[in-house]
């Protein structure tokens, strides 16, 4: 499978590549990849989730995205919940975008394709340690810088559309975002990834966010995916002097999806929020991986991670908190709770703290088990049937993340979500 790659790595790549540069920096990230390959359990990142068993489970090869279709794209299937901008993603390539409701002047977009100077943000970004972040460094095609310039708060969430209709000749994508929030901005962003199509894709994305001084960014992810999708979602963010990072994710359909969500509060006073709604059954797996590191002093993080899972699915948490010596007043909270709707389901836990400073306040708890069985009694006492009570204690369940979402209208948009999955109407 690798082989493949590599025989069409020079192929592929000087397509993308626009400079001789870029071409050496996939070059050598192709390198690092080949010799590390996909993901397995031996690794202590990876120690729940075999990666790169699922891979042969789910293609025969990989073929990389590197062309961009021509033909127009039908999609009408925008949220219609409330006004957004948004921008539209083909394939892994920018089609269309629109920011209506903004003043247009104090955003800065641009797509790779467009970007002059593209090795100033692109290179040196390498982690060598990770290798599904060298095969998306080896292999992104599209991507798109967004800067929210000085003192601009945006009127409207931006919603990113990513939409792929994949084929066993075109199967895996890789994708960068790069977002800047200069000094007292304000985004909302939502990431709706969507598979057109039942031929299944992997879908690799790379983001990195920048939220400067008195900044705040608000995302949310959500995916609309097939049973047999792979997908790996790595994001940074680093986070200055009074700045806000609130992440919310709702997965309920991709076969596999590991999240690994990196926050470095720089910052004095300086916030990370991570909360999420998992409801996996026949056989998903999703995977949330956490690294919140606090390097100044009074700054905050708080994690809610609650997950349903049922039909043989599989839940995994991992969540760290490091603490540097000059974080003096810190103060971080994390949580995992889990109920397992069946006896064949799993979820694992996996819960750290590495604290080097003596004032702060930091606390971490997991559990998991069954729903309980004397509050369904008590509401089929109430006229409820079981399929009615066991519903509406999962909402309320899983609402307890959602309730952390702080803009209203998408708050509205993920209870809509969670009621059509537990009526099986989406």
């Amino acid at each position: 499978m690798i082989n493949e790659l590599k025989n069409n790595f020079e192929k592929i790549t000087k397509e993308l590549s626009g400079t001789e540069k870029i071409f050496n920096y996939r070059k050598e990230n192709f390198l690092e990849f080949e010799k590390n390959g996909f993901p397995n359990k031996t690794l202590e990142d990876w120690k729940f989730s075999d990666f790169n068993q699922l891979i042969k489970n789910n293609f025969k090869e990989i073929h990389v995205n590197y062309k961009k279709k021509k033909q127009e794209l039908n999609f009408k299937n925008f949220i219609n919940n409330f006004d957004h901008n948004y921008i539209i993603f083909h394939n892994g390539f920018l089609k269309n975008y629109s920011f209506k409701f903004e003043k247009e002047q104090f955003i800065e977009f641009n797509t790779f394709e467009k970007i002059t100077d593209l090795e100033k943000i692109i290179l040196g970004k390498n982690i060598k340690k990770n290798s599904l972040i060298s095969f998306n460094n080896a292999f992104f095609t599209d991507g798109i810088f967004l800067n929210i310039k000085e003192n601009y708060k945006c009127k409207k969430p931006f919603v990113i559309y990513n939409l792929f209709d994949a084929s066993e000749k075109i199967n895996s994508f890789n994708q960068k975002l790069i977002v800047n929030l200069s000094k007292n901005s304000q985004l909302d962003l939502v990431n709706q990834i969507i598979n057109l199509n039942s031929s299944s894709i992997l879908f690799n994305f790379n983001q990195e966010f920048l939220i400067n001084e008195n900044s705040i960014l608000k995302k949310f992810d959500l995916d609309n995916f097939n049973g047999k999708d792979l997908i790996y979602n790595f994001l940074k963010t680093n986070i200055n002097k009074n700045g806000i990072f609130e992440n919310f994710i709702f997965a309920s359909k991709a076969g596999f999806r590991k999240d690994e969500i990196n926050s470095n509060l720089l910052g004095e006073h300086s916030s990370s929020f991570v909360n999420a709604a998992m409801y996996l059954d026949d056989n998903k797996q999703h995977e949330i991986k956490t690294n919140i590191n606090h390097q100044e002093k009074n700054t905050k993080s708080y994690q809610k991670i609650k997950s349903i899972v049922n039909e043989s699915a599989k839940g995994v948490f991992q969540g760290k908190i490091f603490v540097n010596s000059k974080a003096q007043k810190t103060n971080a909270y994390q949580l995992s709770k889990a109920l397992l709707l069946d006896n064949n389901c799993e979820f694992d836990s996996k819960p750290e703290l590495e604290i080097y400073a003596d004032d702060v306040k930091c606390s971490h708890g997991s559990t998991s088990g069954n729903l309980d069985q004397d509050s369904i009694f008590y509401l089929m006492s109430r006229g409820l049937n079981y399929h009615q009570a066991k519903n509406l204690l999962v909402k309320a369940f899983l609402f307890d993340a959602i309730e952390s979402i702080t803009n209203k209208d998408v708050k509205k948009f993920f209870i809509e979500i969670l009621d059509n999955k537990l009526h099986g109407t989406k």
